[in-house]
Formats: structure tokens, C-alpha cells, sequence
């Protein structure tokens, strides 16, 4: 499969098509039953009959100036179709409801913003712009660029024969590009299974190894350069009284383990 991609656009969100030949009739029908709430948000996802393809709108920041800070990437699995929407990474649910990443990454000082300026559009132009304080200059990357509910829903659209000969191998490959070309000091991801998947040590239980204020650390995998790779929360954990806590506990064991490498 070649993955097509075209122009990025100012406001992070860009397009990417997938080729796909004599499985497009059944992925399609897949990808409508799955997406069917989502198929609404204009460019989210368009089906080439023709040429048997499928268009979708992905993901990607990195900031176009360097304030020079360490470049950290912060890893998640894959879009969420009302971030795509919106323009921007972890907006807020159909209800409205701020994603808890916001307000933990401003409680641990990795990124300083406050509550006001946390729309879509405002996040997007100070991130871009790498126009905030903290101690690091960060990118977010998807480690798959369709967008879907759960990371799981891929391998359902697209079957596990495709998934497993095109889609795992080109994400792999792209994550380990960009970290190059980024000169990426440091990953953090918020799940396990991408940790697992571009760790050379993956790990089983996490969740209470964190609370204990465990670091689980490891190196990223096939890489010509030794790059420290870290495990925090998922990014909507709050199965815990003191899930605060804990989460901003975690970030500021991570971001001492990164300064001092």
C-alpha cells in the first residue's frame, strides 16, 4: 500500500489516503458502521469509489519555531474523530467536558496554560508556536493517523490482514522518521499498548506500579540513537480518589528522569 499524503494545513489537521484495492468494498462497509456518528464532520472521512480508496483528515503538531527546550514527543494511539473535528489534539467530549490531560499538564507546570485559553483553536496557535512555559518544547504525535473511538477499531475497519501487512509496519516506520527528524531527546506515552509497541521492554501491569510512584521507563526500539521512552496515565484516568495526585506525581518523576539524561 502507498499512503498518500497531502499538504499539511496551518491549523495541524491534514489529509492522508489509503489505497486499497480489492478489500476497499468490505472496508468501507466496516467503516460505516464504525465511524456512523462521526461520518457527519465534513472531510473526516471520504470513500473514493473510483479509484477504491479512502481519504481521512489525521493529526500531527510540531511547532514551527524552536524556543530552545528539549523536544519531548508526547506519544498517544491514534486520532479521536471530535479532536479531528475541532482541530485540535484531546479536545473537549460531545458534552463539552474539558479532556483531563489539559488540567494535568498545567498542574505539573509541563505546559503552564490556563483555562481560558484552552479552546481548540487558542491551544493549536500557542503550541504551534511553542508559546508557552514549561520546561520542554513538545510535539504530539498519533502513532496511527486514522481516526477512530479506540485504537482497537482500526484493526475492525480494516480487517487484521491489512492492518498487520500495511498499517502496523507504515506507523512504525513513520514514528521512528519523525523522531529522527524532530531530534526527539525523549518519548512519553499514555498507553501501554503503543509503550509496548516501540519499547525494547514492554510491560504487563502499569496502573498500580504508577500509583505506587513507580518511573517506568525503557529505550525506543531500533533506533540509531539511545532515546528514553516513559509510560504515564492514560490520558482520561480518574479511577481513583486522588487521580490528581497521581497523575501530576507521575509527570514530575518523568520530567526530572528527562532532565537528567
Amino acid at each position: 500500500m502507498i499512503l498518500i499524503e497531502r499538504a499539511q494545513l496551518p491549523s495541524i489537521i491534514f489529509q492522508r489516503t489509503y489505497p486499497l484495492s480489492e478489500g476497499y468494498e468490505s472496508i468501507k462497509e466496516r467503516a460505516i458502521q464504525v465511524l456512523d456518528k462521526y461520518l457527519g464532520y465534513p472531510d473526516l472521512i471520504t470513500f473514493n469509489d473510483l479509484d477504491r480508496s479512502i481519504t481521512f483528515s489525521t493529526e500531527r503538531l510540531i511547532p514551527a519555531v524552536s524556543k530552545n527546550r528539549p523536544r519531548i514527543m508526547l506519544l498517544f494511539s491514534n486520532p479521536h474523530p471530535s479532536s479531528v473535528h475541532q482541530g485540535m489534539f484531546l479536545s473537549a467530549n460531545s458534552r463539552g467536558r474539558e479532556n483531563l490531560f489539559w488540567p494535568t499538564m498545567e498542574a505539573a507546570d509541563w505546559l503552564p496554560i490556563a483555562k481560558a485559553k484552552r479552546t481548540p483553536k487558542k491551544l493549536a496557535d500557542i503550541c504551534i508556536n511553542a508559546n508557552y512555559q514549561g520546561p520542554f518544547e513538545l510535539i504530539f504525535y498519533c502513532y496511527y493517523a486514522f481516526p477512530t473511538n479506540y485504537p482497537e477499531d482500526i484493526r475492525r475497519i480494516f480487517g487484521r490482514e491489512h492492518f498487520g501487512q500495511f498499517i502496523e509496519p507504515e506507523a512504525m516506520d513513520e514514528f521512528r522518521k519523525t523522531v529522527q527528524e524532530t531530534s526527539v531527546e525523549a518519548v512519553v506515552t499514555f498507553n501501554k499498548g503503543v509503550f509496548n509497541l516501540v519499547s525494547k521492554d514492554p510491560i504487563e501491569r502499569y496502573v498500580e506500579r504508577l500509583s505506587e510512584g513507580e518511573l517506568i521507563q525503557s529505550q525506543v526500539k531500533d533506533m540509531d540513537r539511545s532515546i528514553p521512552i516513559f509510560l504515564t496515565f492514560p490520558t482520561g484516568w480518574l479511577y481513583h480518589k486522588e487521580y490528581k495526585r497521581f497523575r501530576k506525581a507521575s509527570l514530575d518523576t518523568i520530567r526530572t528522569a528527562i532532565q537528567k539524561v
